[in-house]
Formats: structure tokens, C-alpha cells, sequence
């Protein structure tokens, strides 16, 4: 997926989110790290692309609030949560421009990863304000400065990505907003929003959608 960097899966409890994912699949996942700022942890999963599958959930072991863990507590199942894009060429003060301009707050957060082996991967995420009215449909995006992609650093798996869909009742006023912050993915005019990635799997196809 050219300008995707990671699909975010996201559930209220880390344990059943891999578990869940596994069963579905019939692929298992592996410990990313432990995010300090965020209150947050995930696993990681390779694709047949460099786009990536981020499985993220809150860390019981950490104490630390942030708008994105108190949006994972209150999941009743595991939806896809964002999409993070790759920061444009311009860098993130030109993009925050365009999200205000286009009516919605943003932010750059400077943020970390401690691995399992304990190393600190360092990156920069653009974040939108708390609530977002656009939910899934304002993405973040992405810049990982001199650390590593995670996609040169995963084991490959059976994972493909099959296809991505979006659709929304304002598709021509999400198609607006997306082209002005340079965001592409496949839209369709629906009656409710969603946004879906089918995962090619050892168990066949597997689509990830958000909340409706």
C-alpha cells in the first residue's frame, strides 16, 4: 500500500486481541514493546508489503493516561482503529496547516517504543485532538527519523494484504479532506462509515473493520 506505513488492530486487552487474531488467521504474533508515553503495547505483523499490521492494546503495567489507551479500554471488541500514513516530503508543520484548514486540530508528538530486548526505537507522530470528530477518517501519519522501519526488522509471515475499502455518507467531503492532506484510499458512498483491510491468511481472507 504506497503512502500506508501500519494498519492499527486495536482491542481492551492485549491477551484476547492476539488470541482473537490468531483463531481468525492462523497466524500468531509476537511482542513488539511497551509504549511509556501512551500507556500502550502492541505486537507487530509483516505483510507481503512494507505496510505493516500494528496489534495494540493498553499495557496493564504501565499507570500512564493517554486519550489513545482510554479509547482502547473502552472497546467492546477488537476493531481497526487508525491508519497510519508516511509523513509527507513537507514534514509535519506544513500537514498540522492543512488538518487545521480543513477544520481539524492536530499535533506532532515526539514518541518511543522499548522493545522486548529493551532497546528505545525513537519516532514523531501526528496526532489529531481529542475527541476527533472524524474518528478513523483523519489519519495519523508517521515519521520514524532515524530508527529502522519495523518492516525491514519483522520476520516474514503468511500475510498478505488483499484489499482496502473505505465508505462514508460525506464521501465527497472525506475525498476533500483526504486530498488536501495527501491521503489516498480506496472510497465508496455508503449509508454508515467504516474503513476495512482484508488480510490474505493461511485461513483465507480476513477483513479488519472499524466501529461503525
Amino acid at each position: 500500500m504506497q503512502g500506508i506505513d501500519h494498519f492499527m488492530y486495536a482491542g481492551a486487552d492485549m491477551e484476547t486481541l492476539a488470541r482473537g487474531f490468531a483463531a481468525m488467521t492462523g497466524i500468531s504474533t509476537a511482542a513488539g514493546g511497551s509504549h511509556p508515553d501512551l500507556g500502550t503495547r502492541n505486537h507487530l505483523l509483516a505483510t507481503d508489503t512494507p505496510t505493516y499490521l500494528e496489534l495494540i492494546a493498553p499495557d496493564p503495567a504501565q499507570a500512564t493516561s493517554s486519550p489513545l489507551r482510554r479509547a482502547l479500554q473502552a472497546m467492546e471488541r477488537p476493531q481497526l482503529h487508525r491508519v497510519i500514513g508516511l509523513a509527507p516530503a513537507a514534514g509535519f508543520p506544513a500537514l498540522i496547516e492543512r488538518y487545521r484548514e480543513m477544520g481539524v486540530a492536530a499535533q506532532s508528538m515526539d514518541l518511543q517504543r522499548v522493545t522486548a530486548a529493551g532497546e528505545v526505537l525513537k519516532w514523531k507522530l501526528l496526532v489529531t485532538a481529542d475527541p476527533n470528530p472524524l474518528g478513523v477518517f483523519a489519519p495519523m501519519f508517521i515519521d520514524w527519523l532515524d530508527t529502522p522501519h519495523p518492516s525491514t526488522r519483522l520476520p516474514a509471515s503468511p500475510c498478505t494484504i488483499l484489499a482496502c475499502e473505505a465508505g462514508h455518507p460525506d464521501k465527497a467531503g472525506i475525498e476533500a479532506f483526504w486530498r488536501a492532506i495527501g491521503f489516498e484510499f480506496p472510497l465508496v458512498q455508503a449509508d454508515s462509515p467504516y474503513m476495512r483491510v482484508t488480510l490474505g491468511t493461511p485461513r483465507g481472507p480476513v477483513a479488519l473493520t472499524s466501529a461503525r
